[in-house]
């Protein structure tokens, strides 16, 4: 791309993102309307962006290094520089953009009548994310991402509570080495597999690969007795460590409603039912990923993919409970709207390998739209959309 070219993209993407701030009462109009809102919607969407942000950053990605210049070309004494300023270029990049959506949310729906707490937050949360990101992580450091997130849920929660504990422990914690310094080659090698393996997926549209990789279950054998429940529950608890994200999207939903109050739980509960299923569908995926595993699984089709959808609607209703007692109401349509994404979740992950020779190009507006391709990848999703709205007209 020239650079011409990258200016002008990059002027366009300003003017969109920037667009909130300059024509707040035509984007209030368009997302909001006449719509009411929470008094406390703002300080909602800064305890969940600090909670996305905090977390992403305690994924410490920057400790991750080719092999090939560990063994030829690491010799200078450069490298915790430069794992240093990349952790400190993603942790700018994942803050900017919470304090962003705080700004937008604030000149939209209204700022709460003091910035002392948020900003106190906003600030504590920041420094311990980047003081536990610099030093080697502990057991249990994935939970504490979701205090914010439950701050948020709750207004009346005091905020400078947490905030002063943060600012506190990232004091703490500041004296301790630094992870760019002591990280072993086995540590910044499989840091960096990870991200190639992320880059190769999405250059060829093959997110399901992203999807977490099991881990060993004790006590749980595939041997005896119906073979597809058998993989089904061994792979469903072999994920067990990304219960995460549906904690996560439970109280993100919750923060939504929060923030829109007129905005239906179909679409709230159908959308974050589906994205949080979807990590636990991920031993039916590996099969249909790659078609040559399917011939150790001595079971039908449809059986396999009953047992799936079983398993997971068990997960959507303990989810869907979850996001009740949080305060969201729960109609019948919301229901249905679950057990649509359950199945959803199943038809996604079951497309099989994508077929580039089949791409059907049609000239639309003079765009070459691959029809073929768009509709490979709409497999699930449509499912889901198409049972949202129906569900919309149900009471």
């Amino acid at each position: 791309m020239k650079r011409v070219d990258l200016a002008l993209c990059w002027f366009v993407v300003a003017g969109v993102v920037l667009s909130p701030l300059y024509n707040t009462a035509l984007v209030r109009a368009q997302l909001i309307g006449d719509a009411p809102v929470g008094l406390d919607g703002s300080v909602a969407v800064l305890c969940a962006g600090l909670a996305l942000a905090w977390r992403a950053t305690l994924r410490r990605g920057h400790l991750r290094a080719d092999p090939a210049t560990l063994a030829w070309a690491d010799f200078d004494g450069r490298r915790p520089a430069t794992l240093t300023r990349r952790l400190l270029g993603g942790w700018a990049v994942r803050f900017a953009a919470a304090g962003y959506f705080f700004a937008v949310a604030g000149v939209l729906i209204g700022f709460p009548p003091s910035l002392v707490e948020p900003v106190g937050l906003y600030v504590s949360v920041a420094a311990l994310a980047l003081v536990m990101a610099r030093r080697r992580g502990f057991r249990g450091e994935a939970v504490l991402p979701l205090v914010p997130a439950v701050l948020g849920v709750f207004p009346s929660s005091p905020l400078w509570i947490f905030a002063v504990v943060a600012l506190v422990a990232a004091l703490g914690l500041s004296w301790a080495p630094s992870a760019a310094r002591t990280a072993s080659r086995e540590e910044l090698v499989s840091h960096f597999r990870e991200r190639l393996v992320q880059r190769t997926a999405t250059a060829f549209l093959d997110v399901w690969v992203l999807l977490p990789a099991g881990r060993p279950v004790p006590g749980l054998s595939l041997a005896g007795r119906y073979p597809a429940l058998r993989f089904v529950a061994t792979g469903t608890l072999a994920r067990r460590h990304a219960l995460g994200l549906p904690v996560f999207l439970a109280l993100a939903v919750t923060a939504v409603h929060t923030t829109f109050p007129a905005l239906t739980s179909v679409w709230l509960l159908g959308v974050g039912a589906y994205l949080a299923l979807l990590p636990f569908a991920a031993p039916i995926a590996q099969l249909h990923r790659v078609p040559a595993l399917r011939r150790w699984l001595t079971t039908s089709e449809l059986r396999l993919r009953l047992t799936m959808a079983l398993v997971l609607v068990v997960l959507a209703i303990g989810w869907t409970v979850a996001v009740a007692l949080l305060g969201v109401p729960v109609s019948v349509g919301a229901v249905i709207a679950v057990l649509v994404a359950a199945y959803a979740v199943v038809r996604s992950v079951t497309r099989g390998p994508l077929d580039f020779g089949a791409m059907n190009l049609v000239l639309y507006e003079g765009v070459l739209v691959p029809t073929g391709l768009v509709r490979q990848l709409a497999r699930g999703p449509d499912l889901l959309i198409i049972g949202l709205l129906i569900c919309g007209f149900v009471p």
